[in-house]
């Protein structure tokens, strides 16, 4: 079995059925998790919950542990309060703040046509630079509910702001894929969200996709250290190797970069449990 994958979770995996072509179903998923020897996942999908599809898969496979949740994205309302009490009622565990529909994703985005009109895209902060009112509700009932809150593709500014409000609640905040540039913090906001207890989080996809260097990948966890981060995939495009492949080729680029293989554990086995408790 391979080493790598013994007993790592990804919690950060897209399957079918979904709005777009998927790399694969959620069975294909978990089935390859199993062989592999890998703990779990967590199913993400950017425009409905994934809570049922995840309690459903759990069932089948009684050995794995796997999570679903919901990203605030237009079709199920934005900064819902409502959509995230339910979907913490059917078991979900993450909530990501909005995503692909994103004002600030949207605006890097199209980045080079300064008339798109962005306005009907979600923000988080007001112009003031405060968490709107619906984002602190969205933040009480993930707390209600003992969810983790991921910051999505929101802007910088607004995800240290979440991250602060989240702190305040007792909450487990996450900052998601925090090396795409799409959403790129600094060192410097990832020491001080790491300060206030949040996780950062290192997909794949951004240095498989030729997005962020292994290297500077190395940089960020270093500054921060290995206790403070989680490594996921981003996976499930057409073109991407399935989840446990992507793992393994991120294990393999980070050990080469001296990384042990404890360390490797810390961030793929021993932080994601955390997360799941």
């Amino acid at each position: 079995m391979n080493k790598l994958l013994r007993g790592i979770y990804d919690l950060h995996a897209h399957a079918a059925p979904d709005v777009v072509p998927r790399k694969c179903d959620d069975l294909e998923l978990a089935c390859r998790l199993t062989d592999a020897g890998m703990a779990g996942c967590c199913i993400k999908c950017h425009f409905a919950e994934t809570a049922a599809r995840a309690a459903l898969l759990q069932a089948q496979f009684p050995t794995l542990r796997i999570a679903g949740g919901i990203a605030l994205n237009r079709a199920v309302g934005g900064l819902n309060p409502h959509a995230v009490e339910r979907c913490g009622q059917l078991g979900g565990k993450f909530v990501w703040f909005p995503t692909l529909e994103a004002r600030a994703f949207q605006c890097y985005r199209h980045s080079s046509e300064p008339e798109a009109d962005l306005s009907d895209y979600l923000a988080v902060c007001g112009e003031d630079g405060r968490l709107l009112p619906a984002a602190l509700e969205v933040l009480d009932a993930a707390a209600e509910n003992r969810m983790v809150i991921a910051t999505g593709h929101i802007g910088t500014e607004e995800g240290m702001a979440l991250v602060k409000a989240g702190a305040d609640r007792g909450l487990q905040m996450v900052l998601t894929h925090a090396d795409n540039p799409a959403n790129a913090y600094s060192v410097e906001q990832q020491r001080q969200a790491v300060a206030l207890g949040a996780l950062v989080e290192h997909s794949f996809f951004t240095t498989y996709y030729d997005r962020t260097p292994i290297g500077e990948i190395t940089r960020q966890i270093r500054a921060v250290g290995c206790e403070n981060v989680l490594l996921t995939t981003d996976f499930g495009q057409p073109d991407s190797p399935y989840a446990d492949e992507g793992m393994t080729q991120y294990g393999t680029l980070l050990l080469r970069q001296g990384f042990t293989l404890d360390e490797w554990r810390v961030m793929t086995r021993d932080n994601p449990s955390r997360l799941l408790r």
